[in-house]
């Protein structure tokens, strides 16, 4: 498999970026190459369909790698490699090991020490303490492609044109873990986005993503009599989400989907997340699974709380530093940091605010993060 290089000046220093089997995930890594903007290649990983090893046991090494269906890796080593997801973690290590010197950047959450990393991008989902070498975000990285985005304006402006303003994007996303959506929920969804439409006197620009519940076109058709356009997504064909962004006046997203939060905020419109019923998360038995589950859940609802940290919480975030203990993925802490940051707030059919000014925080911190790693490089070449 040939790796896919981006060519740039030759005073720059060598990425790589690790790409796994999630579009989403490799999106937020590519995001963050081109903030940077600086040369990048492309190393698409594949794994063994059995492999499964924590990171903590994998260590340093290419366990579980398909090596023959990945893009070589091989001298000469970059300068700095960015990964994510649990699997690339003992990959990237390995290759900061060849290379020497090599700044190693992980972003989400990767189960381990998180002192092996020069910098961890984490977002608020999953719960990682404060540390020298952590960057919390408030969402994943995101970076809009301005040709794609016009391309997507010229040709969907006139089917939105038909309908009156203004014009609030619906992006909807699916069930997952923790969180329902099946019809029960769709209907609801339909139920309250109508009364939403009529009170803001606009139309509704419904898009449907990988993850959504088939035969949800029929649902809304069905229940919605306000001007709407509803698109399905299928795999290949073209899709009004990027122009759909672009020229909406506020943003409704349902809160599992981080990255379509992110896609939203990115466009510093109103963003309104509405919010899936919670499921809950399964129980280990015993007294010992116990025992952790009420210090890492107190832990997260002392976090949410923004409650300063005891001595306990104190204990338990040393763990995770340590990669000894691991917060379970919080889809409603990230919703709650967005509410505190400004933002989002929760959406409300009987308000339907679509007139106050979100927070910038999202653009800030990104370009704080960018200047970091610039300085970071800087620091790292005086020493050679």
């Amino acid at each position: 498999m040939t790796a896919i290089t981006h060519p740039s000046p030759l005073s720059a220093p060598r990425v790589w970026l690790l790409f796994g089997e999630r579009r989403g995930d490799n999106a937020q890594v590519l995001a963050l190459a081109k903030m940077l903007g600086w040369p990048y290649e492309v190393k698409q990983l594949r794994w063994q369909p059995d492999y499964n090893l924590d990171p903590a046991e994998a260590g340093v090494s290419l366990a579980g790698l398909d090596a023959a269906a990945s893009a070589p890796l091989a001298a000469p080593w970059p300068d700095l490699v960015i990964g994510i997801g649990f699997r690339s973690a003992p990959v990237s290590r390995w290759i900061a090991q060849q290379g020497g010197g090599v700044i190693n950047i992980r972003l989400g959450r990767p189960r381990t020490d998180l002192k092996l990393y020069d910098l961890v991008i984490t977002t608020p989902q999953y719960g990682l303490p404060p540390a020298p070498n952590v960057r919390e975000l408030p969402l994943p990285l995101v970076k809009a492609d301005e040709a794609e985005i016009a391309r997507a304006v010229t040709h969907w402006r006139p089917v939105f044109e038909r309908l009156p303003k203004p014009w609030t994007a619906v992006l909807l996303g699916g069930p997952t873990q923790h969180m329902a959506f099946d019809e029960i929920v769709a209907r609801n969804l339909a139920h309250d986005l109508q009364r939403f439409a009529k009170r803001t006197g606009g139309s509704l620009l419904i898009t449907t993503s990988p993850r959504s519940p088939s035969g949800l076109k029929a649902i809304f058709e069905s229940s919605m009599t306000a001007p709407h356009a509803l698109f399905e997504f299928a795999a290949g064909a073209d899709n009004p989400y990027p122009a759909l962004l672009a020229l909406s006046d506020a943003a409704i997203v349902t809160s599992d989907s981080a990255s379509m939060a992110a896609d939203a905020a990115a466009f510093e419109r109103p963003l309104l997340i509405y919010e899936l019923p919670w499921l809950g998360r399964s129980r280990k038995p015993g007294l010992v699974a116990g025992i952790k589950r009420h210090v890492r859940e107190r832990r997260e609802r002392r976090g949410m709380a923004g409650r300063s940290a005891d001595p306990l919480d104190r204990f338990y975030d040393m763990l995770t530093r340590m990669g000894r203990a691991r917060p379970r993925r919080n889809a409603l802490g990230l919703t709650q940091k967005l509410y505190q940051a400004g933002i989002a707030r929760p959406f409300d059919a009987d308000k339907a605010e679509i007139g106050w000014r979100p927070a910038a925080i999202t653009r800030e911190t990104q370009d704080r993060l960018v200047e970091e790693i610039k300085a970071l490089w800087r620091a790292r070449q005086a020493v050679r």
